[in-house]
């Protein structure tokens, strides 16, 4: 029985219209060995997501449906209101990233007193700038932010956008967002690091799927996140609590 008053972990998997995977990824986070709770959040897909959702026969999973598109963001910070663990790790559900680093995640948060650690596609990437953008254009906006944020507050990060893992009180406390959808990750860490929480970053496998697959991330979208990166660094006052 899982101790809801001093739970460890919650887990948020957050999906739209991901029929085809969303099943395989709740039951990888089930399979995981940690005091956790699963929290799926179904940011109203139409594709039949919701279908199977419904019909998923789990009483230990909590599924909210949006009642609109409010954006990726928004998952999140559903999820972590609901939470009850003292961390919140985030599943995508397309299954590009594996799980199981939570366990590592868990033990470094625990050792150094992390607020976030990041899981990074690109610590062990030996290709340079161009031969990466190239392979994976969707890349360009998390190598361009990575380095600016590296700039701005003095970090060595290799990637910001990858897998993603939070102290549940330091996540609530940098709310709200400006925007909860297509540059709520770049706000996010933006915040953590200007107002002087801990990020950790562990090397991770990575698994991405094609566009022809389905690739929601493009290489357009680099720009509002270095707008969303720019506004924080300019205009942020807040301080960490």
């Amino acid at each position: 029985m899982v101790r809801e008053d001093n739970m460890l972990l919650t887990i948020v998997v957050t999906v739209l219209d991901e029929k085809e995977t969303i099943i395989e990824a709740i039951r990888q986070v089930e399979a995981l060995d940690l005091e956790k709770e699963i929290i799926v959040v179904d940011n109203f897909s139409t594709d039949g997501t919701r279908e199977l959702l419904k019909s998923y026969g789990s009483d230990a999973i909590k599924i909210v449906f949006q009642d609109r598109n409010y954006g990726y963001g928004q998952s999140i910070i559903t999820g972590c209101d609901m939470a009850k663990g003292k961390y919140l790790y985030v599943h995508m559900s397309d299954l590009e990233y594996d799980p199981i680093y939570a366990h590592q995640m868990i033990e470094i948060a625990e050792e150094e007193g992390s607020d976030a650690v990041f899981g990074s596609r690109l610590a062990n990437n030996t290709q340079g700038f161009f031969a990466t953008v190239r392979k994976r254009p969707y890349f360009l906006a998390s190598i361009i932010s990575t380095r600016m944020i590296n700039f701005f507050y003095k970090k060595n990060f290799t990637d910001i956008i990858g897998s993603k893992f939070y102290r549940v009180s330091s996540l609530r406390s940098l709310c709200p967002f400006d925007d909860v959808s297509l540059t709520f990750d770049f706000e996010l860490v933006s915040k953590l690091c200007k107002r002087g929480y801990r990020v950790d970053e562990i090397p991770i496998t990575y698994n991405p799927r094609s566009s022809r697959e389905g690739k929601k991330i493009k290489y357009y979208h680099s720009f509002p996140a270095l707008v969303a990166l720019l506004k924080v660094w300019l205009l942020d006052k807040g301080k960490k609590a």
